[in-house]
């Protein structure tokens, strides 16, 4: 399968020169998601059946909440939670007329798996997992076909462990066998060296805490761990809630 390239936001990325050019689209993604669902499209029922639908994860419900345009998120969320009164009236009855026992347990499981069914599905997750896809697309094709962003790239920091990853596995769709190989092979190179500039970093950090070392340059240490963390575990973690 083909994706649209996402060659300028790929390249302005990259030119950042952050731990993970990719975390640093994504959390871009997440906000302009947060905006588009706060947006105009509030307007439009068939955003407003998906919100019924499919919903939204705690996290992306939690930015909603804290987006401060609550005129967009009241009419957003006015037909959700009539739908969840709708939905949960079956098992809530059951409640309502339980007696001690099994019948008890019975309704209490039907309330529960109603209210975690619900939280299965998000909608920003899900513009989010496309667009991660076309990034990590976007960034072998360029390596493949794009001399210069193949040395901007291979003198880079890598990438997040997650999203080095979501890009190794992207690859056999964007590249031959024999091109990828070589793909494969220089990310795995350019990730091996940012983990360990980082260990490096970190190992530093915690020497600049040693009385011996007072007044000694931090080499630009000072954020080591923050980035270190960064790089295990990637500044905006994305999790497809859409599969789940």
């Amino acid at each position: 399968m083909k994706y649209e390239l996402q060659t300028i936001p790929v390249w302005d990325a990259l030119r950042k020169g952050s731990e993970c050019p990719i975390c640093t689209l994504m959390e871009a993604a997440e906000a302009d998601s947060v905006n588009f669902y706060l947006g105009s499209s509030v307007m439009n029922p068939e955003t407003r059946v998906q919100a019924n639908t499919i919903g939204f994860c705690p996290h992306h419900m939690d930015l909603l909440a804290q987006a401060r345009k609550p005129q967009s998120l009241a009419v957003m969320l006015r037909s959700v939670v009539d739908e969840q009164v709708s939905r949960l009236a079956k098992p809530f009855a059951m409640a309502a007329s339980a007696k001690p026992g099994h019948s008890c347990d019975k309704a209490v499981s039907a309330i529960t798996d109603a209210i975690a069914s619900e939280e299965k599905g998000c909608l920003i997750c899900r513009r989010m997992e496309a667009r991660l896809v076309r990034y990590c697309y976007t960034v072998a094709v360029l390596w493949a076909t794009d001399e210069e962003f193949r040395k901007a790239l291979e003198s880079s920091r890598g990438f997040c462990l997650n999203h080095f990853a979501r890009i190794l596995q992207i690859s056999s769709e964007a590249l031959p066998a024999r091109d990828r190989v070589q793909f494969v092979m220089n990310m795995t190179e350019l990730e091996t060296r940012g983990l360990k500039d980082v260990s490096s970093d970190v190992q530093w950090m915690t020497q600049m805490y040693k009385s011996e070392n007072e007044g000694a340059s931090w080499n630009g240490c000072e954020d080591a761990q923050i980035r270190a963390a960064y790089k295990l575990i990637g500044k905006a973690r994305i999790q497809n809630e859409s599969d789940k």
